[in-house]
């Protein structure tokens, strides 16, 4: 058509936010579905999105790329527990909701034939959904995927951190019968020592960054 002006369509992309919600962390049960096991854990997702990492009762921590992450699913499209025992045991507890309901399934692949399942259990159908939601927000988010030089410094400093806290952890249960003499080396090394030290050296280094 004469005198047409070609469509212009402009996508401002924004960084991933991260909810109170998430970095405050929240109460789950983890299902293991290999070992039939299931476990207490508080999950977290660091302020600037760029992991997800849970703790269980025993302190001992597992940390999740977020990018590694291919979809989150909560209802139908969850795995659910077939055997009526195993559904009892991850249906205790003062739980309100359908038990597939309150399910977050996330989904991680390193390429369309290595999936991996890892399979979470919150309180309330509500609290799963918002997990859901804003885990796959911050899982699906292309600025994530494609860092620029700041930001990737930014997740290399972030893993460090996670990791010298949670290495911190290790070294002190490892030896946990000379506790005293434990967290001394640590303190000569200049790593954080001591839970309350621990907690308050992550959480000062993740707000700060």
């Amino acid at each position: 058509m004469a005198g047409a002006q070609p469509g212009v369509h402009a996508l401002k992309l924004q960084p991933p936010a991260v909810s109170p919600t998430l970095r405050n962390g929240s109460n789950f049960i983890k299902w293991d579905e290999d070992l039939s096991t299931v476990t207490p854990v508080t999950l977290f997702v660091d302020p600037h999105g760029l992991y997800l990492y849970w703790t269980d009762q025993n302190k001992e921590t597992e940390l999740l790329d977020l990018t590694h992450v291919k979809d989150v699913r909560t209802g139908r499209s969850t795995k659910t527990a077939k055997e009526a025992k195993l559904r009892e045991l991850l249906d205790v507890g003062n739980l309100v909701g359908r038990l597939e309901n309150r399910m977050v399934t996330v989904v991680t692949a390193s390429d369309i034939v290595n999936v991996n399942q890892i399979i979470f259990i919150a309180s309330q159908e509500d609290e799963a959904k918002v997990w859901c939601e804003e885990l796959f927000c911050l899982s699906s988010n292309l600025l994530s995927h494609n860092l620029n030089r700041d930001h990737s410094l930014l997740k290399a400093t972030r893993s460090h951190d996670l990791f010298r806290f949670f290495f911190s952890f290790s070294i002190v249960r490892l030896f946990s019968s000379d506790r005293k003499r434990v967290e001394t080396a640590l303190e000569n090394c200049r790593l954080p020592y001591g839970n309350l030290m621990c907690i308050q050296s992550m959480h000062s280094r993740l707000q700060f960054i």
